[in-house]
């Protein structure tokens, strides 16, 4: 007998939940890595759980959304060291941008933060350097409103 979900975490809503959970701790330290691994992951499986037994339409969402293209891309790349499937083309690099101010700082300061260097489509649609925190937030809304959540 197999199971569905973990522990409290059993639907979409639960696992949006999760993404929230996860930009809270990114929002509180902009250079948390675990964090950013964490939500990242967490919203390329966003696919699995809305389309359990429909991979092609888990396809065609990530090739139709920059968003999704470089959540994928970002999940796959941290979990399995390196994205080499051919559908990844939308990230050039991650890195810690150390600013001269910390966090603590309004963003009107050069603050350090995490950014991904994106390139190709994503960086025509979202810019060619998108601070991760900023990139979280923008899936936390495609997912609220994709999932028809307040």
């Amino acid at each position: 007998m197999s199971f569905s979900g973990l522990f409290e975490l059993k639907t979409p809503a639960d696992l949006f939940r999760k993404l929230e959970h996860d930009l809270r701790r990114l929002e509180a330290d902009a250079l948390d890595a675990y964090a950013a691994f964490d939500f990242f992951v967490t919203a390329e499986h966003m696919l699995d759980w809305v389309y359990p037994d429909d991979p092609d339409a888990r396809a065609a969402a990530r090739q139709s959304d920059p968003l999704l293209e470089v959540c994928s891309h970002l999940a796959n790349g941290s979990k399995h060291f390196r994205a080499t499937h051919p559908r990844h083309r939308s990230v050039d690099d991650t890195r810690q941008h150390g600013g001269a101010f910390s966090s603590a700082f309004s963003r009107g300061f050069d603050i350090s933060r995490l950014e991904v260097d994106l390139k190709g489509d994503a960086a025509a649609a979202l810019g060619s350097v998108v601070e991760v925190t900023d990139l979280a937030r923008a899936v936390l809304c495609h997912w609220r409103s994709r999932l028809g959540l307040s």
